[in-house]
């Protein structure tokens, strides 16, 4: 991503389609559905996301998802809203 691109009524709206994309993470692990595979994506978007965070947060966020796979559902519940937390305190580097 090029940081000179993005503003900040646009990092707002991703970040508001990353939080949904965790609480669907949620609910697919409920539903029984391939929520393993859903992590895997998750991580594939936000990995590119390290140049134009200006946050200690993102390398807290990208180890809690990244240990979601081995959590027991009570955990794993929690630490998806802990991470959608972490999202709300994001700042763009510049």
């Amino acid at each position: 991503m090029d940081k000179e691109k993005i503003n900040k009524a646009g990092f707002d709206g991703y970040a508001n389609k990353l939080k949904n994309r965790l609480y669907g993470l949620l609910c697919e692990r409920e539903n029984k559905g391939e929520w393993e595979k859903y992590i895997d994506t998750i991580l594939v978007e936000f990995s590119g996301l390290s140049e134009v965070l200006d946050s200690i947060s993102y390398w807290q966020l990208l180890g809690k998802i990244s240990m979601l796979k081995y959590l027991n559902y009570n955990y794993f519940r929690k630490t998806i809203f802990e991470c959608m937390n972490i999202i709300d305190s994001f700042t763009i580097k510049g």
